[in-house]
């Protein structure tokens, strides 16, 4: 078992903290299945606390607008830099980086998207544009968001958990974490926020240990992989699979299937970066692998036609070039949190060589 004293970090707790919002309960299943190829047993485990301090951030909302290739010029912001990209819509989409806008508020309600930063989950997840939202807590290691009507939110699945719209969900936009240089290469004209002179916005550093409050409020961690295991979680309409993303090659291409879909899934691992998209286009079929000698801002080609494919799933060279994949709803987190929020996750295991 994982030692909680390797991956905690105090942080001030907030005095409003009230007994009356811990809840105590644990209810604990086992369920096992099979699937092709794949573990599919899972360790189901209801959280079992919830930890509340809702003052702890401020939210962003509405931040000015400017252009990525714009702030880059300023100097401002890292080559290596994490940002959260969003991949489609107007501008070729468009990227902030996590410390300047992100790290030291949790939440940004933005017109291009509602976006949380959950940083003991290893994530930040984004919605369709929603306002009103702020950090409220834990819950089974979670972030927590609340909205302007008091229903609470989980920051990674999106579904409501309590409150006035109890089962509804957020719907995700297409998104993806990667490096501020890896980015600016694949769309400089893409939207950034603006940072002026680098003064108007707070930046903070971002956390590499899981906070006491987060490992106070989870309950019995799945077991089929490390707890702090980063993973991609994919979502589909009868169920969920993570890709397990540790020790893998620089350029990785997964092929798998998903309640009858073809999906691919791409990692690039100078920015520890993962992506899934559905493996067709236009009704045809299409298998994609990782090319070791393609450009670092293509490194993916499809076997049927030969086009290069960028994390963002663009083809930028080859008979399907100007063409986007379809994305699918899914995450970048650690597995604690998934599992969490999916205890009937598969997990993805490549064939055998």
């Amino acid at each position: 078992m994982v030692s909680t004293t390797s991956v905690t970090r105090k942080l001030r707790m907030n005095p409003l903290l009230h007994p009356m919002f811990t809840l105590f309960f644990c209810l604990v299943s086992l369920s096992c299945g099979s699937g092709k190829g794949r573990a599919v047993a899972s360790e189901k485990d209801t959280p079992s606390h919830w930890i509340v301090q809702s003052e702890l951030y401020k939210p962003l909302t509405e931040p000015p607008c400017s252009y990525c290739i714009d702030q880059h010029q300023k100097g401002l912001i890292q080559s290596n830099d994490p940002v959260l990209a969003w991949i489609r819509g107007a501008h070729n989409g468009g990227a902030f980086p996590l410390r300047h806008f992100i790290a030291s508020s949790r939440v940004v309600n933005d017109t291009y998207g509602l976006f949380f930063y959950d940083a003991d989950g290893g994530y930040v997840s984004a919605f369709q544009k929603d306002y009103g939202f702020h950090f409220y807590g834990w819950r089974g290691g979670v972030m927590v968001a609340q909205g302007p009507d008091g229903t609470l939110w989980s920051a990674l699945s999106g579904k409501a958990i309590q409150g006035p719209q109890l089962g509804q969900r957020l719907k995700r936009v297409p998104s993806l974490v990667t490096h501020w240089g890896h980015w600016i290469l694949l769309h400089p004209e893409s939207t950034a926020y603006d940072l002026f002179d680098g003064a108007k916005y707070p930046t903070a550093t971002l956390p590499t240990e899981i906070s006491q409050e987060a490992m106070k409020s989870m309950g019995k961690v799945d077991s089929r992989l490390e707890m702090a295991a980063p993973v991609l979680g994919v979502e589909s309409a009868g169920g969920s699979m993570v890709f397990p993303l540790s020790n893998l090659p620089a350029r990785t291409c997964f092929m798998a299937e998903l309640d009858g879909t073809a999906i691919a899934v791409f990692f690039y691992g100078p920015t520890s970066s993962a992506t899934a998209f559905l493996a067709q286009l236009d009704g045809r079929s299409l298998t994609f692998y990782a090319d070791d000698i393609s450009p670092l801002t293509a490194p993916f080609k499809d076997k049927e036609t030969g086009t290069r494919w960028t994390l963002a799933g663009q083809g930028v060279d080859g008979p399907l070039r100007g063409r986007e994949l379809e994305w699918l709803p899914s995450v970048q987190c650690r597995w604690y949190a998934w599992s969490s929020e999916y205890p009937d996750t598969q997990v993805f295991a490549p064939p055998a060589p």
